[in-house]
């Protein structure tokens, strides 16, 4: 049988994000213009709104190079996350 594709879900705490999940960064999460893509975790810090969350996240597509680490203030009820094996 061949490696399980990650799958992606909705979390209901910013403790259950941790750093090397993938998060998808959009409008829906409360991300405006930046567009929609898949970001890796580098951190995470609960805010003092209840729902939300401070990621540091890099672009999957961008690992590998000189990747630039952003921080995104996003709301869990539109984020999805995907846990790599």
């Amino acid at each position: 049988m061949g490696k399980r594709k990650p799958t992606a879900t909705y979390v209901l705490s910013a403790d259950d994000i941790r750093a090397g999940d993938q998060v998808f960064i959009s409008p829906a999460a409360g991300v405006h213009g930046h567009g929609c893509w898949w970001g890796m975790v580098v951190s995470r810090m609960p805010a003092l709104v209840n729902g939300a969350v401070y990621l540091r996240v890099v672009p999957v597509d961008k690992i590998g190079d000189d990747p630039q680490v952003t921080t995104f203030y996003a709301r869990l009820s539109g984020l999805l996350v995907r846990r790599m094996p």
